[in-house]
């Protein structure tokens, strides 16, 4: 009697086990399933490669589209030249057709939205298209806005005087050789005369 019921609880027993074992394996693998699907997928812009983020950039400024298609497809970094252009539109009264211009003829478009930027914060009205030439003609953008701010926040200088202050500064020796003599050639090198026995 006794061994009927234990057999009989083993049996009913063995199939919840095995329930339970085949449940818990399967809650783990979705688990982890969900696990790898990630809850935020990344937005639309993100997705979309340099050459597109480009020319959407542009269209939003409300460029034609024959031009977003040529400055896009023509620019090294596309992502570069857009970022460009709108930073400059949003932040200055500079048009966004002078500012797709300027962009495309520097080697760091990036570096020229910053100067034109930085040195806009402290002009005068009507100045920009002034201060987006000079940013352009600079060989290092972000150095020269630094020297125009830099000067005017110190010396109460216009900020066309500022510029061209900082545009007109030359790469200098700094420290000669102590025997350096513009324009004359070193001496050559003597060697030592031999010892000749006398005669």
């Amino acid at each position: 009697m006794m061994i009927r019921k234990i057999r009989s609880r083993l049996g009913s027993s063995a199939p919840a086990q095995r329930w339970r074992k085949g449940g818990l394996l399967g809650l783990s693998l979705v688990a982890l399933t969900v696990g790898l699907i990630p809850l935020n997928p990344a937005p639309a812009s993100a997705r979309r490669n340099a050459y597109e983020r480009c020319a959407a950039e542009l269209l939003d400024r409300q460029l034609p589209p024959e031009t977003v298609a040529l400055a896009c497809s023509a620019a090294l970094r596309p992502e570069e030249l857009s970022k460009c252009v709108e930073e400059i539109d949003s932040r200055t009264d500079i048009l966004a057709e002078d500012a797709l211009t300027r962009c495309q003829e520097v080697r760091r478009p990036l570096e020229l939205a910053t100067c034109v930027v930085d040195i806009t914060d402290d002009s005068t009205e009507g100045e920009a298209p002034l201060i987006l030439d000079f940013c352009r003609r600079s060989l290092l953008p972000t150095q020269f806005s630094r020297c125009v701010v830099g000067l005017q926040n110190q010396i109460d200088l216009v900020t066309s005087q500022a510029m061209s202050v900082c545009i007109d500064t030359r790469d200098r020796v700094v420290s000669p050789l102590p025997n350096f003599i513009p324009g004359r050639e070193p001496p050559a090198p003597t060697r030592p005369s031999p010892n000749l026995p006398s005669t």
